[in-house]
């Protein structure tokens, strides 16, 4: 019986799951202090950062409280629900403007920081996904647990191109040369899949056939 989308999903979705746990507690264990002595007194920039989002927020639910009371001081006069509107929408435009130039100073002080983390997360998670692809040859824990076997031509080179190049690999390199597209493209690739492995025969996907690999799903036989 051939796997089916949701079944594979949910299997990548494990590996995946197992995959960023590891990498954060590599990044809390050593990769942050890494990462934080890249920037010259990061301590302070974000103590300093956090103080200004903290002052933000305290400011927002402010505006936010008297709005609220002025459109229950308002009653059902709307012109005088339309003034405080006003008069809130105002305040709170200059509030995130005031915020927007406050937060551009320590986003360009914390830049090397926050690519460094993208990058430890982005390349941690695929090194880890890579050496269970590998070394479990393409049966990786969520394949296990999802009870999906591959058969086919499953080598080390086939199973890389179908999980690697043309899965994990090529989410990474979209989302590190630009997030806005990979959130475009990635569901048009998911809904692909979708449809090749709800229409086609065999339910097969692209990377299926290009790497000669075909997912079963071998429920557990019953004693």
């Amino acid at each position: 019986m051939r796997a089916g989308f949701l079944r594979r999903l949910v299997s990548a979705l494990v590996d995946i799951t197992i995959a960023t746990v590891f990498v954060y507690l590599t990044f809390v264990l050593f990769g942050q202090n890494i990462l934080q002595n890249r920037v010259e007194n990061y301590d302070e920039i974000n103590a300093n950062y956090q103080e200004v989002i903290n002052l933000y927020n305290e400011d927002q639910e402010a505006i936010e409280a008297e709005y609220d009371e002025a459109k229950v001081a308002a009653g059902d006069d709307e012109d005088a629900s339309d003034e405080a509107y006003t008069i809130y929408r105002d305040k709170l435009s200059i509030l995130n403007l005031h915020y927007a130039n406050d937060t551009s100073v320590y986003n360009r002080l914390l830049l090397d920081y926050n690519v460094g983390l993208i990058y430890y997360y982005s390349l941690g998670i695929f090194f880890i996904l890579s050496a269970l692809v590998i070394g479990f040859t393409g049966l990786t824990p969520g394949r296990r647990i999802m009870k999906i076997e591959l058969l086919g031509q499953v080598t080390t080179l086939n199973v890389i191109i179908h999980d690697l190049l043309l899965k994990y690999l090529l989410v990474i390199v979209l989302f590190l040369i630009s997030p806005y597209y990979t959130f475009l493209i990635i569901p048009g690739y998911f809904i692909l899949d979708l449809f090749l492995i709800l229409l086609s025969k065999d339910k097969s996907t692209i990377r299926d056939n290009l790497s000669k690999i075909v997912l079963n799903y071998k429920p557990k036989e019953k004693i």
